[in-house]
């Protein structure tokens, strides 16, 4: 099965995948900027963003994302598209926002993905990003198809990475956050992610 038929499915049968909206209060993303989420599934950190009166389009690999957001946030600005080759001018926007996008990005693909998000950012602007580390408590789980990969259950494909990783993908980029966050869970296992704010 592809990965966009996975995903599809997912989210066809997830209409809610992801309650909430994202805390975003720390970023310092600036009301009435413009902002790309990429990503955007449907729409938990996108309904912060719009909360805060940015001007926000989200863009999700999967159809059936862009579908369940339209519905679940009424007047958003959602397309369908691929980190690989984002639909948008050069310098459109002033932050992309990819919170647990990279880890579906293929290792040989990751320097495509972060060409296309220095294209459509502004001189000066910024990209978050949230991704699933080493040691996370999922890392184990799936099919294991390289060192820091899996395909899990339901056909989606993971990377988890290190802030090596991230700091190399990057390279040249000025970075004003890069660290490594462990979330214990009542069960006795971690939650990893990497958080990194990169200015370009």
């Amino acid at each position: 099965m592809e990965q966009v038929d996975s995903w599809d499915e997912f989210y066809r049968t997830n209409r809610r995948a992801w309650r909430g909206v994202t805390d975003i209060s720390e970023l310092g993303i600036e009301p009435e900027s413009d902002v790309l989420e990429v990503g955007c599934g449907n729409g938990k950190t996108l309904a912060a963003l719009k909360s805060i009166g940015c001007n926000v389009i989200g863009v999700d690999f999967s159809e059936e994302a862009v579908v369940s957001c339209r519905q679940l946030i009424p007047g958003v600005d959602v397309r369908q598209g691929d980190i690989l080759g984002l639909k948008f001018g050069d310098s459109s926007f002033d932050s992309v926002v990819l919170f647990h996008v990279l880890e579906h990005v293929l290792p040989e693909d990751l320097p495509k993905a972060v060409s296309e998000i220095r294209r459509v950012l502004r001189k000066g602007g910024r990209a978050f990003i949230r991704s699933f580390s080493l040691g996370d408590m999922r890392s184990e789980k799936g099919e294991r198809i390289a060192e820091d990969m899996v395909i899990r259950g339901n056909g989606i494909r993971y990377r988890y990475y290190t802030e090596d990783v991230i700091r190399e993908a990057f390279s040249g980029c000025e970075f004003e956050l890069l660290h490594k966050v462990d979330e214990p869970t009542r069960f006795g296992t971690v939650r990893s992610r990497i958080e990194a704010i990169v200015r370009f």
